[in-house]
């Protein structure tokens, strides 16, 4: 993924560990519009990009959910991470993508088409059904419905993730799930407990965590090196992770100064304030992605 920083290659900014930010349903609640909703979920997209996430999770807050749910979220943002010339293909006409039009490039850069040797070429396909016996349908260029093809062993995909495919003809086609994209990040929908069941730190984001500091950063960079990354996850605006999970600030806050794990506990391995110098009453899920990513991604 291009690092959005001039004059570093994409070898230089490349890591071993992975990166995956969760985002509540709720997340364009207080948008007046499916404008500044757009544009807000640009904004998500691009923190997304800039630091290298592998996936995007959207989890449910259904009590905090508005006009603009869960649904809303995953379309703009897949919409979002999926590569231009792809986007009429895959996604089509939807209410949903009347605005992408303000969505800020992500300046990734994508590689489809023919391989060197002039044989098969590449594209890129979203899963919008997954089937039994291993096949899933699949919004492809290819053709204007949806293709069945059989998912490679070994491999596990879901509703909304790209795949790349190996074209062999077009006419009539032939074509393999090759795996999954190595550029960009996939968006996909999954409950908060089952997004932290995977490797990693997994940090919850709130301003009543434990105060991220010079020397707690050392650990912790070092910590999600061993672990092989982060699970990062952010509230939502005027709604955030205590509320969502029925904690009271105290009872976290109490949690934090014992070194005590806050209960009930979906899998977080620490709560944490990334911005303990806050001045704002209200810090921006898209300007608390930035502040935090750009902290937890630093190296050793």
């Amino acid at each position: 993924m291009a690092s959005g920083i001039e004059g570093y290659s994409l070898a230089t900014m490349r890591t071993e560990d992975g990166l995956t930010i969760c985002v509540p349903s709720s997340l364009v609640r207080e948008a007046e519009d499916d404008r500044e909703a757009t544009r807000k979920l640009g904004y998500v997209a691009r923190a997304a990009a800039v630091f290298r996430a592998d996936r995007l999770v959207v989890f449910p807050d259904r009590e905090g959910d508005g006009r603009r749910g869960g649904e809303y979220v995953r379309t703009v943002l897949g919409y979002a991470a999926t590569p231009p010339e792809l986007r009429k293909d895959l996604w089509g006409q939807r209410d949903e993508l009347r605005y992408v039009g303000v969505l800020p490039p992500l300046r990734v850069p994508w590689r489809t088409g023919s391989t060197p040797s002039g044989g098969e070429s590449k594209t890129q396909g979203l899963v919008t059904e997954v089937g039994p016996e291993g096949r899933v349908r699949v919004n492809s260029p290819l053709r204007e419905h949806p293709i069945s093809l059989l998912v490679p062993s070994g491999m596990e995909v879901e509703q909304g993730e790209r795949v790349t495919i190996r074209v062999s003809s077009r006419e009539p086609v032939r074509a393999r799930i090759a795996g999954k994209p190595e550029e960009g990040f996939q968006v996909v929908a999954a409950d908060l407990s089952e997004a932290l069941a995977g490797d990693g730190v997994a940090v919850a984001t709130s301003r009543h965590g434990e105060s991220l500091s010079v020397s707690r950063l050392g650990d912790l960079v070092s910590d999600a090196r061993k672990a092989g990354g982060y699970t990062v996850v952010f509230g939502a605006p005027e709604r955030g992770l205590p509320e969502m999970l029925g904690l009271s600030p105290d009872r976290i806050r109490a949690a934090v100064a014992d070194g005590r794990s806050v209960e009930p506990d979906p899998g977080f391995d620490l709560w944490l304030n990334t911005i303990p110098a806050q001045a704002s009453e209200v810090v921006r899920t898209e300007e608390a992605l930035f502040a935090t990513l750009g902290s937890l991604t630093l190296t050793e």
